[in-house]
């Protein structure tokens, strides 16, 4: 609950913070139905449509959308920056909303989130860029 209430108060009070269409969204349904806005709102707006509608997968598979395997690449790696210490919480647990959000970016299935949690530590090592974390991702998936 008190996630929600931050939620909403970080769009009322949001600037237009994202310098594309969807940002760290990635592609998907709601970052078509976003092309040429910016700002926290509509990132927000684009990434729930793209979770709630299931169609992010299906464009990272199909290459429609706004998917490409290059993009979806950038995607994942801007995904980890911006949630890089989310993500690591999550991995350590083995579970969590936001892993799940970027197993789905990446098209892992959610068995993978066992691997990850027995490699953590060599994953999130400290000198590990987001790129780094990515390359070791995909090689144990």
């Amino acid at each position: 609950m008190t996630k929600i209430i931050f939620i909403i108060a970080g769009l009322l009070f949001a600037g237009t913070t994202a310098s594309a269409a969807y940002g760290p969204a990635g592609c998907g349904l709601g970052a078509n139905l976003m092309e040429g806005k910016s700002g926290l709102m509509y990132n927000v707006f684009a990434a729930t449509t793209n979770g709630t509608s299931g169609n992010q997968t299906f464009g990272m598979t199909s290459g429609t959308l706004g998917c490409d395997g290059e993009a979806s690449v950038a995607n994942s790696v801007t995904f980890i920056e911006n949630n890089k210490f989310a993500l690591s919480n999550d991995v350590s647990k083995g579970e969590g909303a936001t892993l799940d959000a970027y197993l789905a970016l990446i098209n892992a299935p959610s068995a993978n989130k066992l691997v990850l949690k027995a490699n953590f530590a060599k994953i999130f090592a400290p000198e590990n860029s987001a790129e780094q974390i990515q390359v070791m991702i995909t090689e144990l998936i």
